[in-house]
């Protein structure tokens, strides 16, 4: 067996438990930012609990979205991976014994992950300097726009913001020509901070191996973004703005985005010098441009342009220069590859069927960090946590739900059971079993 066929039966072959198995995580969150924390770490193997104010909870589940066709099964496409691998409770917080089970949830936890305007769970109690003294162990992070002090902290922020904020959206477009910036799709603002929060949730665990203390974490969305920019730095060194390089790269003396004879379109990258003097030899001219970058995307774009997408990237394969197509969903949803290597992947989630959601972000050997189930609606596990966690019957969590103490999802449309739920046939709702 050669080297790389072993690599793969090393990943493909999960025979251990996920890294951080026992790791117990209370999330007070909601939309993007703050909730992919805790997602990324209950891949990871930790134990998640999502507490929510009955009965709606996270308001990022009623978004609208495509044109209102985001949803399946009742609930929104996105929210059911976004929210993944974790225990919903519904608590009102605001109620004195809502506050004292919170409490109690956060005497167990080693993680508490919030998204709040600073300063708001701090009224109730649930602040870091009062959570700190219930579980001094505990490691407590806030994500928001601007951080927990400084001139800005108080403003609201969401992703479109943070992109302004930082710089990125400066760099976006082209420089003279067309007098536009953009906003990256997708929620980049979002998704990058909340990585990086998770790189410092697990060096603040290793800390406190050490130490035994817990820490404070303070995510600033705006400021964990300018971390990917280096333009502040060029301009403090040189006293000038880098200009915008639209589909270009910068440093490549030969790329951009081009489109085939087909109608397709494809990113070519010659970076090195054997790469662009390869290239060289199949396009006419190329060499003589090099320097004036839009002479060289001219000549290319007449060359690629004589040619169909199969063409193109069968010539790249042969000389080694990094040519490939633009994706689309589609492209990328039948892609071979993707669902060889476990970026895309089919599960059957025990509520709402079959669904396809992205694969894990890194591959562990020997662990599997697939989505072992997605969302639930408010409130879903009272029964199971509250018996786990903190030994509380079922019968004394129905005596909470009539006091207005704990409370479930509202039906509405993005949080509700698929069609068809039966809560008296469902024993994990009934917190007589796990999920797994």
């Amino acid at each position: 067996m050669d080297y790389f066929n072993s690599l793969k039966n090393i990943f493909l072959n999960s025979m251990d438990n996920r890294p951080l198995e026992g790791v117990r995580v209370v999330e007070f969150a909601h939309y993007i930012l703050g909730p992919n924390i805790p997602r990324l770490l209950a891949q990871l193997g930790a134990e998640v609990i999502k507490i929510e104010p009955p009965p709606r909870g996270d308001r990022w589940k009623y978004a609208p979205m495509w044109g209102g066709k985001g949803f399946f099964k009742g609930m929104r496409i996105d929210y059911l991976y976004l929210n993944s691998n974790k225990y919903f409770v519904g608590i009102d917080f605001r109620k004195e014994e809502g506050y004292k089970l919170i409490v109690e949830l956060v005497k167990k936890a080693d993680v508490f992950v919030e998204n709040m305007e600073p300063g708001t769970l701090d009224k109730y109690g649930l602040g870091y300097l009062q959570l700190r003294e219930i579980n001094p162990r505990l490691i407590y992070v806030s994500a928001s726009g601007y951080g927990q002090f400084g001139p800005l902290h108080k403003l609201p922020s969401y992703d479109i913001i943070g992109q302004a904020e930082s710089g990125i959206m400066d760099t976006t477009g082209w420089e003279n020509s067309i007098n536009e910036i953009y906003r990256l799709p997708d929620y980049p603002g979002d998704w990058l901070p909340s990585t990086m929060a998770v790189s410092a949730i697990i060096a603040a665990l290793i800390y406190r191996e050490k130490t035994g203390r817990g820490q404070y974490i303070d995510l600033s969305q705006a400021a964990s973004l300018q971390r990917f920019m280096y333009h502040f730095v060029y301009m403090s060194a040189t006293g000038r703005r880098l200009k915008r390089s639209g589909f270009f790269d910068p440093f490549a003396p030969v790329s951009g985005v081009f489109k085939t004879y087909d109608g397709k379109y494809v990113a070519v990258s010659a970076m090195t010098e054997s790469q662009v003097r390869t290239l060289a030899k199949e396009v006419n001219g190329l060499l003589d441009a090099l320097g004036d970058r839009w002479k060289v995307y001219e000549i290319l774009q007449k060359w690629i342009s004589q040619k169909t997408l199969v063409e193109i990237l069968e010539i790249g394969k042969r000389l080694k220069v990094p040519i490939q197509p633009v994706m689309t969903d589609f492209d990328v949803l039948n892609d071979p590859w993707r669902w060889e290597r476990g970026s895309i992947v089919k599960i059957r989630d025990r509520l709402y069927g079959e669904i396809v959601v992205p694969g894990p972000v890194v591959k562990i050997a020997g662990v599997n960090l697939n989505v072992r189930w997605v969302a639930r609606p408010v409130g879903y596990h009272n029964k199971l946590v509250l018996r786990k966690w903190l030994g509380i019957k079922a019968e004394e969590v129905d005596k909470l739900v009539e006091h207005g103490v704990l409370g479930y999802w509202d039906g509405q449309i993005g949080n509700m059971p698929p069609p068809g739920w039966k809560a008296e046939e469902d024993p994990v709702f009934q917190g007589e079993r796990d999920e797994i």
